[in-house]
Parts: C-alpha cells; sequence; structure tokens
C-alpha cells in the first residue's frame, strides 16, 4: 500500500520540477527564444520589404509599358490587317470604352470593315426561354443545317452566331440566308448589331465584361446560380464552335484587380481545347484593347498566347516584329526623350515610321 510520505516525494518532484522551469524559462532559455524568435520576425519583415520593393518595381515598369504602348498603338498596328474583315462580339455594354478602342484601332490596322455585334442578355438569362425557343424554331424552318446536337436553346443559337461569321464549308449559308438568320436574331433580341449586317469575317474579336457587370445584385441565390451557369453554358459554346472554325480569334477581358481567376479568361485558358484561341486581359485598361489587336494581328500570321499582366498570362505582349524590344524602349523612356515621345525605332518588320 502506497503511503503519505510518496505522495509527499510525488508533490515535491512536481514542484521543484516546475520550479527548475520557470527559472530556466526566466534565463538563458528565454534569451535564446526571444534571441530566435526576434531574429525570425526580423528576417520576414526584411523579405516583406524586398517582396514589395519589387512588386512596385514591376508596377512601375508595367505602368512605363502600358503607357508606351498606348502612346505608340497607331503605329505599331498600322497596315497590319489590311483589307480584313472583323466582328467584334461583347456580352455587356459596360465593355463599349474599350469597344471603342478596339474599333479605333482595328481601322488604323487597314481592316475593310469592323462590325461591332452586341450579345442580349436574352442569349441566356433565366426567364427568356421562349425567346429562344420561338428563335430555334424559325431557324429550324430556314436554316436547319445550322442546328444540331444535343445542346439548350442558349447553345444552339450562340453557335449559329458563330456560324454566321465564318466561311461555310458546304456552300448553303448564302448571303440572303444568312440575312434572313440575323434578322431572326434581331427579331428576338438575342443579338444587336451596330452597322450593316455582318458577313463572314476574317477575325473576331470577343469582348467581355467583368463578371459582376453580367450579374444582377437583386437576384435570389438560385436565380442567380441559373443565370450564372447558362452563361457560362452559352460563352463556352460560342469559343468551341469559333475555335473549331479556325478562323483568327481573339478573347479579350476586363479583369478588375488584375485577376483572371472569375470570368471566361479562367475558362479559355484552363481548357487546352482552346489553345487555338489567343487570349487578352486589361482590356478596362488604356493599353488593354491594344493588346487584344496585337493578339488578332499574331492570330493572323498564325500564332496564339495568352497575353496580359494576370496570373495566368504568358506574356506581356505577342512576340510581333512590331512589339519587338518595346519592353526595353519602355523601361529606358525616363533615359531616352525620343521614346518617351514615342520616337522609338521600330524592329524590322515594326509598324512605326
Amino acid at each position: 500500500m502506497i503511503d503519505f510520505r510518496y505522495h509527499l516525494v510525488s508533490l515535491i518532484s512536481v514542484f521543484l520540477a516546475l520550479a527548475v522551469g520557470i527559472v530556466l524559462g526566466a534565463g538563458p532559455l528565454r534569451e535564446n527564444l526571444g534571441d530566435q524568435l526576434a531574429g525570425q520576425v526580423e528576417q520576414l519583415r526584411s523579405e516583406q520589404d524586398e517582396l514589395r520593393t519589387q512588386a512596385d518595381e514591376l508596377a512601375t515598369r508595367n505602368d512605363q509599358l502600358a503607357s508606351f504602348v498606348t502612346e505608340l498603338g497607331p503605329d505599331l498596328v498600322a497596315d497590319t490587317l489590311d483589307g480584313r474583315r472583323v466582328a467584334v462580339l461583347t456580352d455587356d455594354s459596360s465593355t463599349r470604352p474599350g469597344i471603342e478602342r478596339i474599333l479605333t484601332l482595328l481601322e488604323d490596322a487597314g481592316v475593310s470593315s469592323a462590325v461591332r455585334i452586341d450579345l442580349q442578355a436574352a442569349l441566356w438569362e433565366p426567364g427568356q426561354e421562349q425567346k429562344r425557343a420561338d428563335a430555334v424554331e424559325q431557324l429550324r424552318g430556314i436554316a436547319p443545317s445550322l442546328l444540331g446536337g444535343e445542346l439548350s436553346d442558349s447553345e444552339q443559337l450562340s453557335r449559329v452566331i458563330v456560324a454566321l461569321l465564318t466561311p461555310s464549308e458546304s456552300g448553303e449559308l448564302t448571303p440572303e440566308l444568312r440575312t434572313q438568320v440575323w434578322d431572326v436574331l434581331t427579331a428576338q433580341q438575342l443579338v444587336a448589331i451596330d452597322g450593316d449586317l455582318p458577313a463572314e469575317a476574317d477575325g473576331v474579336v470577343f469582348a467581355s465584361a467583368a463578371p459582376e457587370a453580367l450579374e444582377e445584385d437583386s437576384e435570389e441565390g438560385a436565380v442567380a446560380t441559373e443565370r450564372a451557369q447558362s452563361l457560362l453554358a452559352s460563352q463556352t459554346a460560342l469559343l468551341t464552335a469559333l475555335s473549331e472554325a479556325e478562323v483568327p480569334a481573339v478573347v479579350s477581358a476586363t479583369t478588375p484587380h488584375n485577376d483572371a481567376a472569375t470570368g471566361i479568361l479562367r475558362t479559355v485558358r484552363g481548357d487546352h481545347g482552346f489553345d487555338g484561341l489567343s487570349t487578352t486581359d486589361r482590356l478596362q485598361e488604356a493599353d488593354g484593347p491594344l493588346l487584344s489587336v496585337l493578339a488578332l494581328i499574331e492570330q493572323n500570321r498564325g500564332g496564339s498566347g495568352a497575353y496580359g499582366t494576370t496570373a495566368d498570362a504568358e506574356d506581356r505582349l505577342p512576340a510581333l516584329p512590331e512589339t519587338q524590344d518595346l519592353e526595353d524602349a519602355a523601361a529606358g523612356g525616363d533615359q531616352d526623350s525620343g521614346a518617351a515621345d514615342g520616337q522609338a525605332e521600330p524592329s524590322d518588320g515594326g509598324g512605326a515610321e
């Protein structure tokens, strides 16, 4: 049987160990741990300052390049798309400033015609199913070859828009028939066309708005989810058809806060099935529209890529003769008054003169 002395010895051992721990913690161990923690904090602070400095330098360099290429934009693209016909699609009116700049640059590039086509919300939003069904039914009567597959009405109509803008392999889609189909889409308020009805296009730019611009704040969760899913399905069907058509095409997106983690770029850049399409971000920035046109020029020459400043962009600019050495010229703009005034020497084949 354990007697009282055993308990007393145990209690003394516990208190003795506690006292030793207190003494050591308040003395040499405390100093050692404190020094280690202070050193780690100082190292983290130094690394944070270094990263902040690097980020500031990159932001400054990016701003310089953006200003530089924007100023040189008309010269960079001059006569690079002579005689081409380009269609610019958009999914929201919030992209209008960027699109107007794209259309101006396309004119500088020498395109023979550039048309803007606004995709209306009735093409995908909940509650507009009857309009889409009526349009599909009318198209089934006049152009059944444009329809097919186990797709929703929204997806089928999105593919029809691309079919109207790209060459008809069978030759069945005559100019008269194209006009009839466009008339159906506009009558059902699925698209709005600025200018004459478009013919076949030699290139397409799809300018997409920021995700929040395509949302309705007043909608309940279930309806908002349905809208988002329907919008994504419509966009994906359109871009899939565009990729299959193998015409020069660029997907340009508004990316608030330099973030492409949401919106159409996330879909296109994350799927190898869309590798044939070029993508650009920064549509809302001064140089964003120029990126779109430069990417279309590269597409027209057989190249493709993902351009801009978001984390998933491959390069800042397309690697064209017109853009060769632009980044170095922009960085040296403060030291070279000629570059600052937009008088940079053009590279071989460059657009500046």
